[in-house]
């Protein structure tokens, strides 16, 4: 697995999955390999690079649509 990036923590997270097992990185929420190692590298609980990566490995195993998704928001008035 290759993920380059400005962000540091994205470019340290990578580094630390480069040797990654789709079978671990797979496993449930609580225990993904991909979300482990971003609790310990990533200070941004909201950041999307983890479900990005798993999305990834799911679409290169077969296991998912190679689709894009996206997180948009509207700005609703609030009056």
């Amino acid at each position: 697995m290759d993920i380059s990036s400005d962000c540091e923590m994205v470019a340290s997270l990578g580094s630390q999955l480069s040797e990654l097992d789709s079978r671990d990185a797979l496993r449930s929420h609580g225990r993904s390999a991909v979300y482990e190692c971003a609790f310990r590298q990533l200070k941004h609980v909201a950041c999307p690079v983890p479900t990005a990566i798993l999305k990834t490995i799911e679409v290169e195993l077969g296991a998912a649509l190679p689709r894009d998704v996206s997180i948009r928001f509207e700005s609703h008035d609030h009056t």
